[in-house]
């Protein structure tokens, strides 16, 4: 039997779709034995990880008013301080000696842009950290280090999953931005962050190289700043699960000594 790792992705509001995902893994009785995540991602799977109500979470997320965020100085766009309440209410767990299975957290380090793994110590800055994207959100100071989101660094953190599963393990990446269909782009503000993610999408895929299988949930019209989406975004990740669960299976049981590989026409587009 192998053991199963998942690199979840970031995406904003779009990573509803892991916590979806994660229910339906446990719905079919599908044990994980590690996840690396990084932003929304790490997010859902310390939330999950930690025992926390992911109904709570998709209800409380999809009434959040984005405008609420908004705080136009100060190192971020968006309030970092509100991101950090949030945090605290949707993380039960303060700590990653308290999760169920074992996370890794991606993150980076502003001033230097190295890519660093958080894996104990407090769960809330990590994610909170791991959340900080640049002019978005403020940097997180953890130590003497300034923090910033590890999608600087991996948009899907497969390299950390990999690492964790070593040889006896298996690595599932889930893209929840893959499967996304983007609106047109007229505005000059909405073409520049279409083109900003036309860059993301081509380095996401270099990252999915290395992941044995991969999934995209079908969330259908984009939306990273669009909450009231949040529950259809939830809906898609738990459909994708029930739809890979056989295959997953095959995976756990498959010959350890022949790791099956993804074939790289599955990657999304």
């Amino acid at each position: 039997m192998k053991r199963l790792y998942l690199a979840l992705s970031g995406g904003g509001a779009h990573a509803a779709a892991h916590l979806g995902f994660l229910r339906g893994l446990d719905e079919a009785g599908i044990a994980i034995a590690g996840i690396g995540g990084v932003s929304g991602g790490a997010l859902a799977a310390a939330a999950w990880a930690g025992g926390g109500d992911v109904d709570m979470m998709i209800e409380r997320a999809a009434n959040l008013h984005p405008w609420t965020w908004v705080r136009g100085w100060g190192g971020g766009l968006l309030s970092g301080s509100r991101l950090g309440a949030m945090i605290e209410e949707f993380l039960p767990v303060a700590d990653f000696a308290g999760l169920r299975v074992p996370l890794w957290v991606l993150v980076t380090d502003l001033d230097t842009g190295e890519p660093l793994i958080l894996t104990d110590g407090d769960l809330r800055e990590a994610v909170r950290a791991s959340c900080s994207f640049p002019g978005v959100f403020p940097p997180m100071q953890i130590g003497t280090r300034r923090m910033v989101s590890g999608e600087v660094s991996e948009v899907v953190p497969v390299r950390v999953a990999r690492q964790m599963a070593g040889d006896d393990g298996f690595v599932v990446a889930v893209d929840c931005n893959a499967g996304a269909k983007w609106p047109q782009a007229s505005s000059f503000t909405a073409i520049a962050v279409r083109a900003g993610l036309t860059v993301v999408r081509g380095r996401t895929r270099e990252d999915l190289l290395g992941a044995d299988l991969v999934i995209a949930p079908k969330i259908g019209e984009s939306g990273w700043m669009r909450p009231r989406r949040i529950p259809l975004f939830a809906a898609a990740g738990l459909a994708a699960a029930r739809e890979a669960a056989a295959e997953l299976r095959k995976l756990i049981e498959a010959d350890p000594d022949e790791p099956p590989r993804a074939d790289p026409a599955r990657l999304p587009h």
